[in-house]
């Protein structure tokens, strides 16, 4: 299932290339802020959920389709979760990592500053999908129960699936059953982008994520401790994101890669 998300970006670079002219290529990295939305109100209002710190980082291809239209993805590790609190002295917080494919369009614009002089700058605004591959996590978790324990706070180990035999009393397993592995998702955001250098942009890169499909249809968690807690999983995961993107230009027009190379030919036989 991962090669199929992973095959998203690909397919779409060899697709574009044969349109877009210019691409630019480079590196992403930045801070989520990230809870989970649970649709049923009778459960809903038994809970309280709070935002869970993130980060995610990895590639990031934007191709120039005309003039100031973008067609942008990446492809991210990100970490995601939630904070839960309920009844029986619960406080559950979960993180999860996730491979994220988000596929954007965005429009680039031209502003202003007057600040004795005037200065220009540039800015964008996009929406597009995102497709997220849940890989698994990690989380703590405090119960009524768990307070006969040494440690109140009990570490666990997320996995995906149904519990497997040589784990049905371990404590530190526990399993999400029948979820969906591969995601949906609507992006909403925008930036400034800032060029140093001709060929070289720093992007700061502002994002909401408004999640689509559910964590799982009808699963539920499954708890070894503590036995009464079962958490609803017809969740959608949201959040923000703040990143910083590092992207070079590459101008796959052969006309003018090779007059870049006469240029430097003529250059290195004037200094002979």
């Amino acid at each position: 299932m991962i090669k199929k998300l992973l095959a998203i970006p690909l397919c779409m670079i060899f697709c574009v290339n044969l349109h877009a002219q210019i691409i630019w290529t480079g590196v992403k990295a930045g801070y989520n802020l990230s809870w989970s939305r649970y649709d049923d109100k009778a459960y809903r209002s038994q809970i309280d959920v709070s935002p869970v710190h993130g980060f995610n980082a990895g590639a990031a291809f934007s191709f120039r389709m005309k003039d100031r239209y973008f067609l942008h993805t990446e492809i991210l590790y990100s970490t995601k979760g939630r904070v839960v609190d309920g009844p029986d002295l619960l406080h559950d917080h979960v993180i999860y990592k996730y491979v994220d494919v988000p596929l954007i369009y965005n429009v680039h614009f031209k502003g202003q500053l007057n600040m004795g002089r005037v200065r220009y700058f540039k800015w964008y605004a996009g929406i597009g999908p995102n497709f997220s591959y849940w890989l698994g996590g990690k989380g703590t978790i405090e119960h009524i129960e768990t307070f006969d324990f040494e440690h109140p706070q009990l570490d666990y180990t997320l996995k995906l699936g149904f519990r497997a035999e040589e784990h049905l009393d371990v404590a530190d397993y526990v399993y999400f059953e029948e979820v969906n592995r591969l995601q949906l998702g609507i992006n909403i955001g925008g930036g400034f982008i800032l060029e140093p250098q001709n060929n070289h942009k720093f992007i700061i890169d502002l994002r909401f994520e408004l999640g689509h499909s559910w964590l799982a249809r009808d699963g539920v968690t499954d708890f070894i401790v503590p036995t009464s807690y079962a958490e609803d999983l017809r969740a959608r995961q949201m959040g923000g994101r703040v990143s910083l993107m590092y992207l070079i230009e590459h101008n796959l027009d052969k006309r003018v890669r090779n007059k870049g190379k006469s240029s430097n030919k003529q250059s290195r036989l004037k200094r002979r």
